[in-house]
């Protein structure tokens, strides 16, 4: 029987099969961000206030709870390059749907149907650049592979400052439906699948019992909660950050570019992660929670403008993802290979509760007069400082563990 990875921690595909899954995480990346960055254009077509729009940017995520937790096992069970390849063309189609939504109402349904398969695409397209590698390379790869989810950012960002003053929210949606069509195509003929191809075939009811066993339970419920902040950061910087820099007196296409500072930021962050992760593990999580909850706190004790802000901004883009590309390659390896596309979408899947409500947090600042950056950048503060002592916690129950093991 064929081992589920080859010896000595070589690449069971070449490294282009490996660029290929960032390629298409970069894909799932940009749809992301669409709706953040169409906001203030949706805003002026639909005739709707900041805090009108939090529920529509929420909507998504919404969707990624239900296809990360629920339908991202079946990647361990039927192919994760299958279920992959059906997830993309699925939103694709759906983004190039709702460009053409005439109501709030129906871009709303149309944007949780498009969170049902980025929830299905993350976790399956992470653990598929996982199990391209062995041993500590593992986690390096995944952390490796989620840098394409930032690099999306990035380029929604630059997509978005050319595209939305002359085609406005519509045409994004347009770039956003075509280009997970393409990659859908490229992956279905180009990638081989890594699924695991030995041991037990997962279910969405069987993963459940393996990361909830008793002699993990707790850890996995600490590292949960970590997921839930760092997503509650990341969505409600990514959401309002735009708002914010347009009502400073930024153009949307200005305001777009600084938003893709904070995801330029995020894809240095996310290599570098992904080469300390390989030593440091959950060491590395935590200095990069201590980084970025510094800069939040300096954000917002120390305001700043021009360079300096999108200086500080792009920091703590590095910082943010860092964390993230940090607990998805280390919380994978938590799990035994036949689960952990359905161990890292459950960990993804919870992660919504927290991208759902950073949207809502930020509609409640401004309900409360407090979408300045001065005091908004508090909030995240406080959930990056909470990150740090759980990133702690969880290292010294692991390092317990190898300890107890040695």
């Amino acid at each position: 029987m064929a081992t589920e990875r080859e010896a000595g921690g070589k690449p069971r595909q070449p490294l282009p099969g490996l660029l290929l899954v960032v390629l298409a995480l970069m894909v799932e990346g940009f749809d992301l961000q669409t709706a953040n960055l169409a906001g203030p254009s949706i805003m002026t077509d639909f005739g709707i206030t900041r805090a009108q729009l939090g529920p529509l940017l929420s909507a998504s995520l919404f969707g990624i709870l239900v296809g990360a937790t629920l339908l991202a096992p079946l990647g361990d069970r039927f192919g994760r390059k299958r279920v992959v390849v059906i997830a993309s063309a699925a939103y694709g189609l759906l983004s190039l749907t709702a460009a053409a939504a005439w109501s709030l109402e129906q871009l709303a349904i149309l944007r949780f149907l498009i969170g049902i398969g980025l929830g299905v695409v993350m976790p399956n397209g992470l653990a598929m650049a996982g199990a391209m590698y062995e041993g500590h390379r593992h986690a390096s790869a995944t952390a490796f592979a989620g840098i394409g989810i930032t690099l999306g950012g990035v380029v929604a960002g630059v997509t978005a400052a050319h595209v939305l003053p002359h085609y406005h929210w519509q045409g994004l949606f347009v770039v956003g439906g075509v280009l997970p069509l393409i990659i859908a195509a490229i992956v279905a003929v180009a990638l081989q699948d890594v699924s695991p191809t030995s041991g037990a075939k997962a279910t969405p009811r069987g993963t459940l019992a393996v990361i909830l066993a008793p002699s993990i339970r707790l850890t996995t419920l600490v590292v949960w909660t970590m997921f839930v902040f760092i997503a509650l950061c990341i969505h409600l910087l990514a959401s309002w950050i735009p708002l914010l820099m347009k009502g400073s007196g930024l153009s949307a296409a200005d305001a777009a570019l600084v938003t893709s500072g904070f995801h330029a930021g995020g894809v240095l962050g996310g290599i570098v992660a992904s080469l300390v992760l390989r030593r440091a593990g959950w060491r590395a999580v935590a200095v990069f929670a201590a980084g970025a909850a510094l800069t939040m706190l300096t954000l917002a004790l120390a305001p700043a403008s021009g360079i300096a802000m999108i200086l500080l901004i792009a920091c703590a883009g590095f910082f943010v993802t860092g964390i993230q590309n940090g607990v998805n390659g280390t919380a994978i390896d938590l799990y035994p290979a036949s689960s952990r596309a359905g161990g890292l979408g459950w960990a993804l899947g919870v992660a919504r509760i927290g991208a759902i409500m950073g949207p809502m947090v930020g509609s409640f600042a401004a309900l409360a007069g407090l979408d300045n950056g001065q005091h908004f950048f508090l909030i995240p503060a406080a959930a990056l400082l909470l990150v740090l002592l759980l990133a702690i916690v969880v290292e010294r129950r692991i390092g317990g563990s190898r300890d107890r093991t040695a």
